[in-house]
């Protein structure tokens, strides 16, 4: 069995746009409420997506320090870099 973290939220709005973010970022989520509390539980899709998406992240973060004019494309299990616009 996975990895599994609880989240909770201070509100039930939020709750949709947070599993979204999370999802692009290759999380799983699972939306459990008892009608007071709304908690979100986590884990990874599988590794291979974790590590894709972490390389991402890792890129994207490494071009803005640089100012550098390329974006992360996710393609093919891996990434690619390209212009903005391509």
């Amino acid at each position: 069995m996975a990895e599994t973290i609880v989240v909770e939220l201070p509100r039930p709005g939020l709750r949709q746009e947070l599993c979204d973010s999370l999802e692009s970022q290759g999380l799983v989520t699972e939306v459990v409420s008892d009608g007071e509390v709304v908690e979100l539980r986590v884990h990874f899709a599988d590794e291979r997506e974790k590590l894709v998406c972490d390389t991402a992240h890792a890129i994207e973060g490494w071009l803005a320090a640089r100012e550098l004019p390329f974006v992360v494309e996710r393609a093919d299990g891996g990434c690619l870099l390209r212009p903005p616009g391509d």
